[in-house]
C-alpha cells in the first residue's frame, strides 16, 4: 500500500533498523525504494543486510534527486518521505495514515506523523489525539505521505530545484495554502539524527545548505503559488 522512498550511504545499520521496524509495525505491504551511492564505502555491507529487492545502486547524487528518482519507480498509490535515520514505532502506522486521505477523494493531502519530539508538536495542537489539519501553523515535517494525485499533478515528488534541503518545508507550505496539512498525533515515527560523514557530505559538499537557502529565498513564492493553483485544479476536477 506503501512505497517508502529513502536515499541512504554509509548508514547500513540505520537502514536496515528503518526496514525491519517498518515491517515489524505496518498492517499492508510495504516497499522499500532505498537509493544507495555506487562509491559508499559501505556498500558491502548494505548487501549483506538488506535484500537486494529493496534497494537501487547508482552514482552519487542529491537527496532531493534520488527522492524523486525512487519515487517514479513507486508501484503502490502512496509515497512516503523518509530519511534512513528514522524507526516506526506505531502498530499500524500506514493504515492509520492511509485511511487520513478517506474524506479526500481527490487525495490531495501532506500527510504529516509525529515524530516523538514534544518541542516540535503544532503549538495550537498539543493536546490532539486524532489526525487533524493543522491550519496556517507551521512545525517539523521531515517525512511525509502524499498521493501519486499529488506526484503527478506536480510531475514531482519533491521540488527539484532543491539539492536537500526545504523539501519539506516546501512541500508543508503548498498543503498549508490549501487547508490539505494533516497531522497524525497518533502515529509516531522517531530520527536518530546521526552526525557523521554521511551528514557532513549533505551540509558541506558543494556548499548545499547556502545554495538551497539562496533558492528557497529566490523561487519559493514564484513555485510554491504555482503549485498550488496546479493541486486546486486537481481538487475541482473531483468535485
Amino acid at each position: 500500500m506503501i512505497s517508502i522512498s529513502c536515499p541512504s550511504r554509509g548508514r547500513p545499520e540505520l537502514a536496515k533498523r528503518m526496514v525491519d521496524t517498518a515491517f515489524q509495525t505496518a498492517k499492508h505491504d510495504i516497499e522499500f525504494l532505498i537509493y544507495l551511492n555506487d562509491d559508499d564505502p559501505r556498500l558491502g555491507e548494505y548487501r549483506d543486510t538488506i535484500d537486494k529487492k529493496h534497494y537501487t545502486i547508482g552514482p552519487n547524487r542529491s537527496t532531493c534527486y534520488s527522492w524523486n528518482l525512487m519515487a517514479e519507480k513507486a508501484k503502490f498509490d502512496y509515497v512516503f518521505l523518509a530519511g534512513d535515520d528514522i524507526r516506526f514505532v506505531t502498530d499500524q502506522w500506514d493504515d492509520k495514515m492511509i485511511k487520513g486521505f478517506d474524506p479526500y477523494p481527490d487525495k490531495i493531502l501532506m500527510a504529516i506523523p509525529y515524530d516523538g519530539k514534544e518541542k516540535n508538536k503544532p503549538q495550537n495542537l498539543l493536546n490532539a489525539t486524532v489526525p487533524t489539519l493543522i491550519g496556517d501553523y507551521p512545525f517539523s515535517s521531515p517525512h511525509f505521505l502524499v498521493h501519486k494525485n499529488w506526484i503527478n499533478t506536480l510531475g514531482y515528488f519533491v521540488p527539484p530545484f532543491f539539492w536537500h534541503w526545504y523539501v519539506d518545508t516546501y512541500t508543508q507550505n503548498v498543503a498549508r495554502k490549501l487547508n490539505r496539512c494533516l497531522y497524525f498525533p497518533n502515529v509516531t515515527i522517531k530520527a536518530k539524527k546521526v552526525f557523521d560523514d554521511t551528514g557532513k557530505q549533505v551540509r558541506k559538499h558543494l556548499v548545499i545548505n547556502d545554495r538551497d537557502d539562496y533558492v528557497w529565498t529566490k523561487i519559493r513564492d514564484r513555485h510554491l503559488n504555482a503549485d498550488v493553483k496546479l493541486l486546486e485544479k486537481t481538487i475541482e476536477k473531483y468535485k
